[in-house]
């Protein structure tokens, strides 16, 4: 449980990434961290919507035994402006689910790795974006100061 604050950002790995990246949307909605600042920054590992992607039917997700949790319910309702950095293995069993869960923010940043479920290694290319997405974060908050 989350007591104490303020976090410039959130990093998740799977069920962590899923939690982390549902909520900007609750904060924004007021039933999630509402006594600490906004969230100014994800990255997502091996990511997914909460509760799932796709709606069928009496509420309930494609894939999910279980409905979306109420709490969460507009996590997704709109376009998450929190800027964002998804790394989405190859092989990783969440892959479509991470890449579904990109339509959700605006102007992701992706970094693909060949490997499956767990903490990628970063090759060149990957440690370049990496490092440009924190800079920018940096810049951001040093222009809201």
């Amino acid at each position: 449980m989350i007591k104490h604050g303020p976090f410039d950002g959130l990093l998740g790995f799977s069920q962590g990434a899923i939690i982390s990246a549902a909520l900007p949307g609750m904060q924004l909605h007021g039933v999630a961290l509402t006594k600490v600042p906004k969230i100014k920054f994800l990255i997502i590992m091996s990511g997914a919507k909460l509760g799932g992607s796709k709606l069928i039917s009496g509420g309930r997700f494609e894939g999910s035994k279980f409905g979306l949790p109420k709490i969460a319910a507009n996590a997704f309702s709109s376009t998450v402006k929190c800027p964002s950095l998804h790394i989405i293995g190859e092989a990783d069993f969440l892959k479509e689910t991470g890449i579904e869960l990109l339509e959700s923010f605006e102007e992701p940043v992706v970094i693909d790795h060949p490997k499956g479920h767990t903490i990628a290694r970063l090759d060149e290319k990957g440690l370049k974006t990496m490092l440009s997405f924190i800079e920018k974060i940096k810049e951001i908050q040093l222009q809201q100061e």
